[in-house]
C-alpha cells in the first residue's frame, strides 16, 4: 500500500506538472492575443466612461500567472478637444492582477499604481462636459470590478478658470491610497494634499462611495481631517499659522464639516499685534466646486467671544478668489481686544465692556483683503477707561467742567460711554451717531478715520451740564458770563461745536467755526451725583 500511495503521489506531481507546462505554453501561444484584448478592453472603457480620445505612448501586457500592465504616457482629451488641458494625464499606470482573479464573475485586481496624475478639471458655465457627469448606466453591473488598493503619488488637481488669463487652481495631492475599490460598495482613503488658501497640508482619511453613477454629486463620503502649518499670509492683509480637524460627512456636493481651527498668533497686516484666535465651527461644504455655508461659528480671542455666520462663494467664476460675507456679533466682548486687533498700538487706548454687531463683505479679487474690505455695523461700550494717565486726566477734567467743578480733584477715574455706527470700505472708517458720554458732558461726532495712516476727522457738538462761565474760575469765570446766553442749549447748560483732526497719537482739538456736525436736538445730559 505504502508503494502504491508513492507511484499515486508521483503521478499528481507529474500531472501537475504538465498541466502547468501546459498552461505555460497556452499563455505564451495567446500572450498576443491576451495582450491585445486587455489594451483594447481598457481603451474602450475609459473612451466610454469619460467620452474622451486616448491615447497612450504605451501598452505592455506580461502574463505569467501574474498580470502586469504597464500604460505610459496616458493622455485623456475630452471630445478630442485641444484647445484646453488634457482631462487626464498620467506618466505611468501600472496594473498588478492574477490571472485566474481576472476570470472570476467580479474580476479582482489587486493593485493598481498612478504616477503623475493630473486631472484638469473645467471650469463651471464651460462647453466642456462637467468632470462628475451624470450617467444613467449601473456601472456596478458594466464595470464588476474589485480594486484591493489604488495609489497615486504626487498627483495633481486643477480646477481651470472661466478666463482663459486666470491662473487655474491646483491642489497637490501627496500620497493617496484606496482599499476595496468598486462600484457597489464604499471604499477606505488615506490622502495627504496641499489646502492653496490659506496654504497648509491636509491629512485625511475616511470611507467614499459607493459611487453613484446617476448622479455622482451624490457620492457619499465619511471621514475626519486634519490641517496643519496653514499660512494665513496666503490671505493678503492677514497674519498667523492656522490648524484645524475636524469630521466632514454627508454627499459630495453638501458635506456637513463639524471642527474646531485654533490661530496661536492670528494679526491683522495693519497691526501686526498678534492674538490668540479659537474657533469651533459647523458649515456645509460643496466638494465639487468648494462653496461653503457657514452655519455657526463660536469664535473666542482674548477676553472676547464672537457669533459668525455666512458664505463663502466663487460668486464669480471669471475673478480670482472668493466672495465672502459674514454676519458676527457679541454681548461679550471687551473694547480693548476689538483695539488691540485693529489699531496699531503698544496698548490699547481704552478699556470696558463692549457689545458689537456688524456685517463683513468682502468680494473677490488678488488685491490686499483689508483693502477690498467693507464692513457696517453699530458698536456700544459701556464703563469704558482710558489707559493713558494723560488721556484719562483730560476725560476727568472734561467731567469736572461740565459739571460745573473744575477744582473737584475727588471727581477722577470717571467712567466713559462710547456709542455709534460705522462703515469701513477701502481702509476708512465712517463713524455716524457716534456718541461719548461722561458724567456731566456729552460728545456727538460724525467723521473718517483712516486705519492705515492713523489720520482722522471729525465734527460735532460738546454738550456740558453747567454753563460756559462754570467750566471755570475766577476772572476767566466773570468774562464768559456774557457768553452764557449764546451757548446755551435746550437740554444743556453749554452747547459746542467742535472738530478733531490730526492723528491717533497727536490729535487736535478745536472749535469748529464751521458749524460742523449732525444737526439735532440735544439729549439731556447726564448729571452728576
Amino acid at each position: 500500500m505504502g508503494a502504491l500511495a508513492k507511484v499515486f503521489t508521483r503521478n499528481r506531481i507529474a500531472a501537475a506538472a504538465i498541466v502547468l507546462a501546459l498552461l505555460s505554453l497556452a499563455l505564451y501561444a495567446f500572450a498576443p492575443r491576451i495582450q491585445t484584448a486587455i489594451r483594447d478592453r481598457t481603451l474602450a472603457v475609459l473612451r466610454a466612461r469619460f467620452e474622451s480620445d486616448v491615447q497612450v505612448s504605451d501598452f505592455h501586457v506580461s502574463v505569467s500567472p501574474l498580470v502586469r500592465v504597464s500604460i505610459r504616457g496616458l493622455v485623456m482629451r475630452h471630445k478630442g478637444r485641444t484647445d484646453v488641458p488634457p482631462l487626464v494625464e498620467a506618466r505611468e499606470i501600472r496594473v498588478h492582477a492574477y490571472l485566474l482573479s481576472l476570470l472570476l464573475p467580479k474580476p479582482h485586481l489587486s493593485l493598481i499604481r498612478l504616477e503623475g496624475l493630473q486631472i484638469h478639471i473645467p471650469p463651471r458655465g464651460s462647453s466642456t462636459k462637467p468632470f462628475l457627469s451624470r450617467t444613467d448606466e449601473d456601472l456596478a453591473k458594466k464595470y464588476p470590478v474589485l480594486i484591493d488598493e489604488i495609489d497615486a503619488d504626487d498627483a495633481v488637481l486643477v480646477t481651470l478658470r472661466a478666463e482663459p488669463d486666470k491662473p487655474p487652481r491646483e491642489f497637490p495631492i501627496h500620497h493617496l491610497e484606496m482599499h476595496d475599490v468598486s462600484f457597489d460598495q464604499p471604499s477606505e482613503f488615506h490622502a495627504m494634499l496641499t489646502n492653496p488658501v490659506p496654504r497648509g497640508e491636509i491629512d485625511s482619511q475616511g470611507a467614499f462611495g459607493p459611487w453613484q453613477g446617476n448622479e455622482p454629486s451624490l457620492t457619499p463620503v465619511n471621514a475626519s481631517y486634519t490641517l496643519e502649518n496653514a499660512d494665513m499670509a496666503t490671505l493678503k492683509g492677514l497674519k498667523g499659522t492656522l490648524a484645524s480637524q475636524g469630521q466632514f460627512s454627508g454627499s459630495l456636493d453638501s458635506l456637513n464639516v463639524q471642527g474646531k481651527a485654533d490661530v496661536p498668533n492670528f494679526s491683522l497686516r495693519t497691526t501686526d499685534q498678534p492674538v490668540p484666535l479659537e474657533t469651533e465651527f459647523s458649515a456645509v461644504v460643496n466638494g465639487t466646486n468648494g462653496d461653503t455655508i457657514l452655519k455657526s461659528v463660536a469664535a473666542k480671542f482674548l477676553r472676547t467671544s464672537l457669533a459668525v455666520s455666512g458664505k463663502v462663494i466663487d460668486a464669480d467664476p471669471k475673478v480670482k478668489g472668493r466672495s465672502i460675507s459674514v454676519e458676527c456679533a457679541s454681548n461679550e466682548a471687551r473694547i480693548e481686544d476689538l483695539l488691540r486687533i485693529a489699531v496699531k498700538s503698544d496698548e490699547p487706548l481704552m478699556t470696558g465692556s463692549a457689545r458689537i454687531k456688524a456685517k463683513i463683505d468682502i468680494p473677490e479679487g488678488d488685491s490686499d483683503l483689508l483693502d477690498r474690505l467693507k464692513l457696517t455695523g453699530q458698536f456700544d461700550v459701556a464703563s469704558g477707561q482710558f489707559t493713558s494717565p494723560e488721556v484719562q486726566n483730560k476725560i476727568d477734567e472734561l467731567s469736572r467742567k461740565g459739571q460745573g467743578q473744575p477744582k473737584a480733584t475727588d471727581i477722577d477715574k470717571v467712567v466713559s460711554e462710547l456709542s455709534g455706527s460705522f462703515r469701513l470700505s477701502s481702509g476708512v472708517v465712517m463713524f455716524t451717531d457716534l456718541h461719548f458720554a461722561v458724567t456731566g458732558a456729552r460728545l456727538q461726532l460724525n467723521g473718517t478715520y483712516n486705519i492705515d495712516t492713523s489720520e482722522m476727522d471729525f465734527h460735532g457738538k460738546l454738550e456740558l451740564q453747567a454753563k460756559l462761565s462754570q467750566t471755570t474760575t475766577g476772572v476767566k469765570s466773570l468774562l464768559l458770563k456774557g457768553a452764557d446766553p449764546f451757548f446755551k442749549g435746550k437740554n444743556a447748560g453749554t452747547v459746542l461745536s467742535i472738530q478733531i483732526t490730526g492723528t491717533k497719537d497727536n490729535p487736535s482739538f478745536g472749535l469748529d467755526k464751521g458749524g460742523g456736525g449732525k444737526k439735532e436736538e440735544a439729549a439731556p445730559v447726564k448729571k452728576g451725583k
